[in-house]
């Protein structure tokens, strides 16, 4: 990958002490297959099929992402935005770069 694709992902994905945060969008009650719709500098655009209700699309967003990344359901959980689309995620196993690096793979 080259160094531009990563910069463009600077302020979407950043470390902490805590892990790796991810700002995500998401679109709920998405007709699309495709699980990540778009990858900004601002956020990571996130297509779910569940509706925004009683958490359903925050459980389908954790359990997809920790799927397409490879990571345990237990090494990502949802820190901000339990109620709005703009929501912000915490990876705590793999680091800005690899997170980086795995999405576009799947993109």
């Amino acid at each position: 990958m080259d160094g531009h694709n990563q910069s463009r992902m600077v302020k979407a994905i950043w470390e902490t002490a805590r892990g790796t945060l991810v700002r995500v969008i998401v679109r709920p009650n998405s007709k699309e297959n495709k699980l990540i719709a778009e990858v900004s500098p601002e956020a990571i655009y996130i297509n779910l099929k569940g509706p925004a209700r009683e958490g359903k699309a925050n459980s389908e967003l954790l359990k997809r992402l920790s799927k397409i990344l490879k990571i345990s359901t237990g090494d990502i959980s949802l820190v901000a935005g339990h109620k709005s689309r703009e929501k912000t995620v915490l990876i705590v196993t793999i680091d800005a770069a690899e997170l980086t690096n795995r999405l576009l793979l799947v993109t």
